[in-house]
C-alpha cells in the first residue's frame, strides 16, 4: 500500500482587478464559498486561509470556493509570480500535510466585514445565480474593501445592454435587503470583454 501524497496540480490566473489572482486546484476544497480576512478567525475555522495569510506577504483576503482559492492583496505587485509561487507552495503543504481547508459552519462564525460579506454571498449563492443562470449568466464577489464589495458578472452578463440595471435593481437591492451593512457595491465587470451576451 503506497503512502506517497498524489501529486496536487494548481495554475494560477491574475485577474481583473489587479490585486487579486485565482488558484485552480485538481481537488475539491469546500463546498460553498467563504472569505476571511481576519487571520485570528481563519485560524480556527478557515485554516487552509490562515497559513495564506500568515505566510505570503501582502494578502488581504482569501476567498475559497469548491476547487478555487482566490487572493487579494493589499496592493498591486510588480510581478504576480513571485506571490503567486508562494501561495501556491503554501497550499501545496497545507494538503500535502492532510490539512482541512474550512472547518464546518465556518461562515456562520465570520464577523464584521467578514461576516456582512458572508451574508452577502449567501444571497448570490441561493438566489441571483439560480436565477441568472436562466440568461447563461452569474455573478461573484470578486473583492471587497471594508464594508465595500466589488461584483462582477459574466456569462450572458458579461456585455449585455441591461448589466447595469440588473447590477443596481437586482443584484445590490437583493445583497442590501439581506445585508444592510453592505457598504457601496461596485462593476468590477469589464463589460467590453463579453463576447456572447444574452440581450
Amino acid at each position: 500500500m503506497s503512502t506517497e501524497t498524489p501529486e496536487i496540480h494548481i495554475t494560477a490566473e491574475p485577474q481583473t482587478l489587479p490585486t487579486n489572482c485565482l488558484f485552480r486546484l485538481d481537488r475539491n476544497l469546500f463546498v460553498g464559498t467563504i472569505y476571511v480576512s481576519d487571520a485570528e478567525v481563519a485560524r480556527e475555522w478557515v485554516p487552509l486561509a490562515a497559513a495564506i495569510l500568515t505566510q505570503v506577504e501582502g494578502i488581504k483576503g482569501v476567498r475559497i470556493s469548491h476547487a478555487e482559492v482566490l487572493i487579494s492583496l493589499h496592493h498591486t505587485p510588480e510581478d504576480w509570480r513571485e506571490t503567486a509561487r508562494s501561495t501556491g507552495a503554501v497550499i501545496r503543504t497545507f494538503l500535502g500535510e492532510g490539512g482541512t481547508p474550512v472547518m464546518t459552519d465556518a461562515a456562520e462564525h465570520m464577523q464584521g466585514n467578514d461576516g456582512a460579506r458572508a451574508k452577502a454571498q449567501k444571497v448570490v449563492d441561493d438566489q441571483l445565480n439560480p436565477n441568472l443562470a436562466s440568461h447563461g449568466g452569474w455573478v461573484e464577489i470578486q473583492a471587497s474593501d471594508g464594508a465595500d464589495l466589488y461584483m462582477t458578472m459574466g456569462g450572458g452578463c458579461q456585455g449585455c445592454g441591461s448589466a447595469a440595471a440588473t447590477m443596481r435593481q437586482g443584484v445590490e437591492a437583493a445583497i442590501r435587503q439581506a445585508a444592510p451593512e453592505i457598504g457601496a457595491i461596485h462593476d468590477a465587470t469589464d463589460h467590453a470583454a463579453g463576447v456572447n451576451p444574452y440581450m
